[in-house]
């Protein structure tokens, strides 16, 4: 193997390990909002108010669909149904 293979092996593999930093960062703040958004819906029922505010939602997607197109809504669509508790429970 060439050292400048070697070394681009390297290189990818450090940044790979980067990227698994950044995806167990994205867990932790998914999960800490999963946290708030459900303390969010039991404090809204309690004063008569619904589990789930749908224009509250909409503000939420926007700024994913503007950052990202389609595939932002599907975050944000995602990270909504996560928070709902539809998809994920602990």
């Amino acid at each position: 193997m060439a050292h400048t293979e070697s070394t681009a092996l390297a290189d990818v593999s450090a940044l790979r390990d980067q990227l698994d930093l950044v995806d167990a960062e994205i867990r932790a703040l998914v999960e800490r909002r999963r946290d708030l958004s459900r303390e969010v819906q039991r404090t809204r029922m309690l004063t008569g108010g619904t589990r789930t505010d749908f224009t509250r939602e909409m503000r939420v997607i926007s700024p994913y669909t503007e950052s990202f197109g389609r595939q932002g809504t599907a975050i944000a669509m995602a990270l909504l149904e996560i928070c709902r508790g539809a998809s994920a429970s602990r």
